[in-house]
């Protein structure tokens, strides 16, 4: 079937703008579209619908709130084997980072060819975040940069200094998490719109840098203070552990297992900066999403017939101007949400409300990364095996996996709309739930926590219409029954 001529100008169009985004594109591309049996509207409005009605039945049915001091879990202990573990875990950390620092130095410099590479954007950033996600944040026993800077502390505390490798600056209580917040969306920059981010050696120097950059705030401001205020990686992977049914209890032996969410509702408020950094957590993944669709490109060019020279040819400018102006606009938009409810229960200011519910989106986040990641996991990640017995490109076999090869066929389009669609709606689900249940805690009564809880609902269902629309235009068409575009 001959594509559409205006589809075809489109593509031309688009091209320019996919060549800034080399790992996106490598990421999500499908060589064939999903064709719908029904029009996408279709799917949006039921969508929309299912999420509209999970918050009826909420209203209807949940009328008990969790209460303070009520059991968070139940606690499983494991006696020596967690710090057994967490050893283990952090010597293979600091081997790791060794070996993807030594890779993207002197490795191969095809990105796909490279351990670096694929263990840093395929592995580690996608994978991990799943696993964190899902079953426990076990990244605080895999952070290398936490391993190393204890080791030193260590050493400094035996050679007799008090301190150790701390000089316990005071950190500027002002800046809170913002920093943190700044760095998540500096890293997705680099992640979607910087052409060389899966370049082997710039991504070393990249680790090295960031290497830097924490082990000095580690000893500037302390370990802990760090890590709590501006390290980026050590707050997402810690927010996202709040959804996940196990978390590590404060004996550091034992487990509490917990209904999946029950983090995110038993934290209290959060500050403001944690406020911008779960908006961008949304914000980035959805941004990742429009990098694929047809408005940016036509935006890109019509700038370019509007004001000929305001644009650089790299599509720098516009990509950064995008990323900032969607964090922005989630930000608003959640804060809009915020507004209307204080209006509509006139006990407690916008900041607070803000503050109270941002953490109910988390699912939100995971849902988008789920959509937007689990089929580019499932197809790139497998390139992980041969490099595990080849990590230099050496012709190395140390595991016996060095000539696997990819079996693309393991999703599909059809595979990955579908799981779009349930994962959408099911985290959304989700944080209505979680905010309802927040609410009943919250609010004097449940009907006033009903009252509360719908302007957080629109913006849900909202969001719910626009991730399925950017996450259909690259992977999916209608065709109608005719077969005609």
């Amino acid at each position: 079937m001959r594509p559409h001529r205006s589809v075809n100008r489109t593509a031309k169009l688009a091209f320019p703008l996919l060549l800034i985004q080399p790992a996106a594109v490598w990421a999500h591309a499908f060589a064939e579209r999903y064709d719908l049996p029904v029009p996408l509207e279709y799917f949006v409005v039921g969508a929309t619908a299912a999420v509209a009605l999970s918050f009826v039945v909420a209203a209807v049915f949940m009328r008990g709130a969790w209460r303070e001091g009520q059991a968070e879990g139940v606690i499983v202990s494991l006696g020596q084997l967690l710090p057994a573990l967490r050893v283990t875990a952090r010597a293979l950390s600091v081997v790791l980072l060794s070996v993807v620092v030594v890779a993207g130095l002197f490795g191969s410099r095809n990105p796909e060819m490279n351990f670096a590479t694929v263990l840093v954007w395929i592995v580690w950033w996608v994978g991990l975040s799943f696993l964190v996600a899902c079953i426990g944040n076990i990244w605080p026993a895999l952070d290398p940069w936490r391993a190393l800077f204890e080791g030193m502390d260590a050493v400094a505390r035996r050679l007799g200094f008090t301190n150790g490798m701390s000089l316990g600056r005071p950190y500027p209580q002002g800046l809170g998490v913002w920093p943190a917040a700044a760095l998540l969306l500096l890293f997705v920059w680099i992640e979607v719109i910087y052409p060389r981010a899966a370049a082997p050696l710039d991504l070393a120097w990249m680790v090295l840098a960031w290497s830097a950059i924490t082990l000095t705030g580690m000893v500037c401001f302390g370990r802990d203070t760090w890590q709590r205020n501006a390290d980026v990686f050590a707050i997402y992977f810690g927010t996202l552990g709040r959804f996940a049914p196990i978390d590590i209890g404060p004996d550091g032996r034992s487990i509490v297992l917990r209904p999946p969410g029950r983090g995110l509702i038993t934290a209290g408020a959060v500050t403001l900066g944690m406020v911008g950094f779960v908006l961008a957590m949304l914000a980035t993944v959805l941004f990742d999403g429009l990098l694929s669709t047809r408005a940016l490109a036509l935006i890109h060019f019509a700038l370019n017939a509007t004001l000929p020279g305001f644009l650089d040819d790299g599509g720098y400018l516009l990509g950064t101007i995008g990323l900032i102006s969607v964090w922005l606009l989630f930000l608003a938009a959640y804060l809009l949400s915020c507004l209307v409810t204080a209006r509509l229960v006139r006990d407690r200011p916008v900041a607070a409300i803000a503050r109270t519910f941002v953490l109910t989106l988390i699912p939100i986040a995971i849902a988008y990364n789920v959509a937007h990641y689990f089929s580019y996991l499932l197809v790139q990640g497998q390139m992980i095996i041969p490099l595990l017995s080849d990590p230099f490109g050496l012709k190395w076999n140390l595991f016996g996996t060095a000539r696997y090869y990819l079996d693309v066929g393991v999703v599909d389009a059809r595979f990955t709309w579908y799981l779009a669609i349930s994962s959408i709606v099911t985290g959304h689900v989700i944080s209505i739930w979680l905010a309802h249940r927040l609410a009943l805690r919250e609010f004097r009564t449940p009907g006033e926590a009903v009252i509360a809880s719908v302007p957080l609902t629109v913006l849900m269902m909202t969001y719910t219409a626009v991730s399925l629309m950017v996450m259909a235009e690259p992977l999916v068409q209608f065709t109608g029954r005719a077969g005609s575009p």
